[in-house]
């Protein structure tokens, strides 16, 4: 699901919910409230590579040429935190807004290979796409969401269990490793010593939107909700100059998770 395929804008959305909010407080007010979460994830990350030979100077086997190669990777990984927000009854059927912020430690590592691309048995020559192992660590992320939810009215409104909707955005860092062996030299590559390994290590950050939903149940101060969501994030992009080699190397990582999460949210 990409956050371009939504048919109304997501940031108008969300600024609605809060003005919404803001002009149909009840005279009693809404509730500020913090809590702590956790979740389990399921990360994919699509990793796309190119090497582009087009520089005049490139004196690889490949020169004028552009090649390219993508691998995915999914991980079942879990996140936890905390989070705090303010909740505003619209109206006595149990109809609400909440607008909440939270931050997030992720845990596990997605990890992955590219095969690479090339006219070699082992796509590993100058000017080629060398086979890569890769990983992408998710470290820690901010999210806002907003909230639209409502009392199921079998159970009552306002103090029974609700049903929401939500639309938020979010921001992730990540570190992101590699490793690679390949031939940097016009002539072929033949014995192992010729070869020349690197690797490449960088932190990254991902904007994205996540929309979702779930079911609250509320006792005094006091709730409980299960909640799944999907956070699509935009890719993030970098180059990989090789200038010694006159040719360059475009890199760029696409995350997003689908997570299942329980919360303890406390009201006062």
């Amino acid at each position: 699901m990409k956050a371009t395929g939504f048919p109304f804008s997501p940031r108008c959305f969300v600024v609605g919910l809060v003005l919404c909010a803001a002009a149909s407080v009840p005279a009693h007010g809404g509730d500020f409230y913090v809590g702590a979460s956790a979740s389990v994830d399921h990360v994919n990350v699509l990793y796309r590579k190119v090497v582009d030979n087009t520089n005049p100077q490139n004196f690889s086997r490949n020169q004028g040429k552009t090649l390219q190669d993508e691998a995915s990777a999914t991980k079942l990984a879990y996140s936890y935190g905390f989070l705090a927000g303010y909740k505003v009854p619209l109206s006595v059927t149990g109809v609400y807004v909440a607008l909440e912020g939270d931050t997030m430690r992720h845990g596990g590592v997605a990890t992955g290979r590219l095969t690479g691309s090339g006219t070699s048995q082992g796509a590993n020559q100058l000017g080629e796409v060398w086979p890569e192992d890769w990983t992408l660590e998710k470290d820690r992320s901010y999210g806002l969401t907003a909230r639209l939810g409502a009392g199921i009215p079998f159970f009552g409104t306002w103090f029974g269990p609700s049903v929401y909707g939500l639309l938020g955005v979010r921001r992730l860092g990540a570190r992101f490793d590699s490793t690679y062996t390949g031939c940097t030299t016009a002539a072929a590559c033949t014995e192992p010593e010729q070869f020349l390994s690197g690797s490449e290590s960088f932190t990254e950050g991902f904007n994205g939107w996540t929309v979702g939903g779930g079911i609250e149940k509320r006792a005094g101060s006091l709730a409980i909700r299960a909640e799944a969501r999907v956070t699509d994030y935009a890719s993030s992009e970098r180059v990989v100059d090789f200038s010694d080699l006159y040719f360059s190397v475009p890199v760029d990582l696409e995350p997003d998770s689908i997570s299942i999460g329980v919360s303890l949210v406390w009201h006062f």
